[in-house]
């Protein structure tokens, strides 16, 4: 009832962190965390498949298992990349002994992209540098002038986060250069990444432990970027990537046209009492985001790409709104479909309500005055509930991909975006309108 249509996730099992992406000899390559045996967080495979378009994707056997003494308690996230026309991956094995936490950075190569030869560890556990616990993981590999450099997440021994830079001629050979975070960022910063966009640097990670402030990092984890050289270890002004519920540990590669693609985890960790566990699954892949840089703010758009799923094109021109417009009278509606509004300027409030039929309703709220957009799932049906906020001058476009049990709303060409599992009623397929002299100069709807 309740798997997606458009999303990448595991027949069966658990799926969390995007892994290993690459566009490697003319294929897109997806790798994941996945637990196969169960919705919970052991067992951690890399589950792999891959794609010409990232749109049709192709089921691949498992990459890595946790079969070795190096990885045998999960096979932890990381990263790839080509070195002589071979793929190389570079991930965490996680080990416990005894309840003792240790930690190693492993490769992994392959010739053909499908089978894999563990390689064993690179960076061990007593090679981790003094000053830092065992809490070490996920390798994001780079490549610049010549040299291989790698990111960790890491733990300091006074129990606060940071994020470490290595760097290596070979793959194997690696030297510790420098922490390269120096701000307070909770306990532990996971899975980070680096990368130049138009000569602008964006250090990525997700930190686990911020407070929350105000409408501000109200998740259990938080995933977001600072704008940064990745030696500027005093620029600390971090910026959430995304507003929404379940958004974690995103991961990025350079696509078929050059352009920047992540993907991130469509769930939270230690959140599992989602309804599709019934069926013996849990958690998703967001869809695929171009990620370009513009007046100092990283902008998400969806890869153009995904409209090849669009089907049956409906447009409306020069809607006017007063009172409420339930869209089924011009034939929208439904459950998996992509929807574009372009609305002339506000001044007024405006209310979006998806997903709706007769006990659910998710809703999307722009208040003019306060200049913040909400996303409310109070009554999106079963799972989570809660309000998620972003402050938001005005409001120009809203663009949603609605699927089966999850939403991803792109606001103003992808300036905000806003990711939600929901889960209501079969019969929540309508699209309402509501406000006062609101001016929409064009929706147009896609079924998926």
């Amino acid at each position: 009832m309740w798997k997606n249509k458009f999303h990448i996730e595991a027949e069966k099992g658990l799926v969390n962190d995007p892994n290993g992406l690459i566009f490697w000899k003319g294929e897109y390559h997806v790798f994941y965390q996945l637990n196969p045996k169960s919705c919970e967080h052991t067992f951690k495979n890399w589950a792999h498949i891959k794609s010409k378009d990232l749109i049709n994707w192709e089921k691949l056997p498992i990459a890595l298992a946790p079969t070795d003494w190096f990885d045998k308690d999960g096979c932890y996230s990381g990263s790839a990349i080509e070195k002589d026309g071979k793929l190389y991956l570079m991930y965490t094995g996680n080990v416990k002994n005894n309840g003792v936490r240790e930690s190693y950075q492993c490769l992994a190569v392959s010739e053909d992209g499908i089978s894999f030869k563990k390689l064993g560890p690179v960076i061990h556990n007593n090679d981790i540098p003094k000053g830092y616990t065992r809490h070490f993981r996920d390798p994001k590999l780079l490549r610049k002038n010549g040299k291989f450099y790698v990111v960790l997440g890491a733990q300091r021994e006074n129990l606060t986060g940071t994020i470490l830079l290595y760097s290596s001629k070979d793959l194997f050979t690696w030297k510790f250069e420098q922490e390269i975070i120096k701000g307070e960022f909770g306990y532990m910063c996971e899975c980070p990444d680096y990368y130049e966009v138009n000569k602008q640097g964006v250090l990525i990670f997700s930190p686990q432990g911020l407070t929350a402030n105000g409408i501000l990092y109200n998740n259990r984890y938080q995933s977001g970027y600072i704008l940064r050289n990745i030696k500027e270890t005093e620029k600390n002004n971090f910026i959430e990537l995304d507003r929404g519920f379940e958004f974690y540990a995103p991961q990025s590669f350079i696509g078929k046209g050059g352009e920047r693609i992540m993907f991130g985890w469509m769930g939270m960790p230690e959140e599992l009492e989602h309804p599709s566990v019934e069926e013996g699954w849990i958690h998703s892949l967001t869809l695929p985001r171009i990620i370009e840089i513009e007046n100092n703010k990283l902008y998400q758009r969806p890869h153009t790409n995904l409209q090849k799923l669009r089907k049956n094109k409906i447009t409306i021109e020069n809607l006017e709104v007063n009172g409420k417009v339930n869209l089924e009278k011009f034939n929208i509606k439904g459950i998996t479909y992509e929807i574009i509004l372009k609305l002339e300027e506000l001044n007024s409030d405006l209310i979006l309500n998806i997903r709706a039929g007769e006990n659910n309703k998710t809703v999307l709220k722009y208040e003019y005055k306060n200049k913040l957009f909400i996303l409310d799932r109070e009554k999106s049906g079963r799972g989570y509930k809660g309000i998620r906020k972003c402050v938001l001058d005005t409001l120009k476009e809203i663009r949603i991909f609605s699927d089966t049990s999850s939403i991803e709303v792109y606001l103003n060409n992808g300036e905000e975006v806003f990711t939600a599992n929901i889960y209501p009623e079969k019969d929540a397929e309508n699209i309402i309108l509501e406000g006062n002299n609101i001016k929409v100069e064009k929706i147009e709807f896609y079924e998926i």
